[in-house]
């Protein structure tokens, strides 16, 4: 396949003029000399790939005033300004005519671009989701309160489009913050389910407009399969997995472990996470919405020297100081460390190898064409 048209404007993906399998090494030796660096560079193993295309589940996209008004991912070359995205090849084959189909509405009706200087304007993000195995997609148009949709002109133009995915869930959110990212601060059911629901392998995900969801599905069932093979879960071990999410990791380990305790800071997360535990036929795992932090310092205490495996996969950002000691307070038997951050990943690797013995990493390209890698390590209590 041919880069994508917009390659070296859009700031999405850097890697495109790469040959794949040059990326590959290129990863890999960033993880090879990562692991070097704390004397580790012989547990690295290969890096794990997948498709290299339309392999994203999300994408957000922002609007901003140009000559028209542009709908995309902010420019390499150009600060401030917004790539018109008409394609993008690594999200979805749908992506070109919903993006037209938007454009087209937005033109007709004459709504302005948030100006987030001047912070007056309406339209500001377009968010979509695309499962990868059950070819469902989910849209959300994020505005300002200072004009109002047309609703149903909006879904009409949508349902009435022909696509590869079935459009399922289409949502209009309001956000008046200051902030440039995506708040949620009220959203509307415009038409459809209020999820989406991927597939990976027998198990079943609910997933939310707002939800955090691994971004590569295609590559999850393996990255899956590994953790359950390093951790060797059996019905005698207990989990505990922070930064939970929607639970996946937990409830593709309470098949085999004898329970499994999930922590989230976000309420609605966990929400969803007990959902789908509820949807896999889970009953032998809980959901605590918590900050980390706090629920180590606290309810940890009752995990303390009880925890056979911990499950840790944070922001980017990695563990705090405050976090890894709670760590060793409570001093599980194994831990299994994945981030989509190596430099944090082995800088919290560095202080986690003082009481573990670090016994593999491997990398995983869940973001072909960028820089970005994820990294799983396995590691046990000495």
């Amino acid at each position: 396949m041919k880069n994508c048209k917009h390659f070296g404007d859009c700031g999405g993906c850097r890697f495109q003029d790469i040959p794949y399998k040059e990326q590959l090494a290129l990863k890999q030796k960033q993880v090879e000399e990562l692991a070097a660096a704390i004397g580790a560079q012989s547990l690295v193993k290969p890096i794990q790939s997948g498709k290299e295309w339309f392999y994203r589940g999300k994408m957000e996209f922002t609007f901003r005033q140009q000559e028209d008004i542009a709908c995309g991912l902010y420019s390499r070359r150009t600060k401030g300004k917004v790539v018109d995205i008409e394609e993008c090849l690594i999200f979805s084959q749908d992506a070109p005519v919903i993006l037209k189909a938007i454009k087209e509405f937005i033109k007709q009706k004459g709504y302005s671009a948030y100006n987030k200087y001047k912070h007056k304007g309406f339209l500001r993000n377009l968010v979509l989701r695309e499962t990868k195995f059950t070819n469902q997609i989910m849209l959300g148009i994020v505005t300002t309160s200072n004009n109002s949709l047309d609703k149903e002109e909006f879904i009409k133009i949508l349902l009435g489009l022909k696509l590869k995915s079935k459009i399922v869930s289409i949502y209009w959110i309001v956000n008046d913050s200051w902030s440039d990212a995506v708040i949620f601060e009220k959203k509307e059911l415009l038409r459809g389910e209020p999820f989406i629901q991927e597939t990976l392998g027998d198990l079943k995900f609910k997933i939310g407009i707002d939800s955090f969801f691994q971004s590569n599905p295609r590559m999850i069932a393996s990255f899956y399969e590994k953790i359950g093979q390093y951790a060797n879960v059996t019905n005698e071990k207990n989990v505990l997995d922070i930064f939970c999410g929607l639970g996946s990791i937990g409830i593709f380990l309470a098949d085999k472990a004898k329970y499994v305790w999930g922590v989230e800071i976000a309420p609605e997360a966990i929400d969803l996470a007990r959902k789908n535990a509820e949807l896999n036929g889970k009953e032998n795992i809980t959901f605590t919405a918590s900050d980390a932090r706090k629920f180590l310092n606290t309810q940890g205490v009752f995990h303390r020297n009880k925890t056979d495996l911990l499950v840790v996969n944070p922001p980017r950002c990695g563990l705090s100081n405050k976090i890894l000691r709670a760590i060793f307070r409570l001093n599980p038997k194994e831990i299994i460390y994945s981030s989509c951050n190596p430099k944090a990943l082995f800088s919290d690797l560095q202080e986690l190898t003082k009481g573990y013995s670090l016994e593999s990493i491997e990398p995983f390209d869940f973001f072909p064409h960028t820089p970005h890698l994820e990294c799983l390590t396995f590691l046990k209590r000495i």
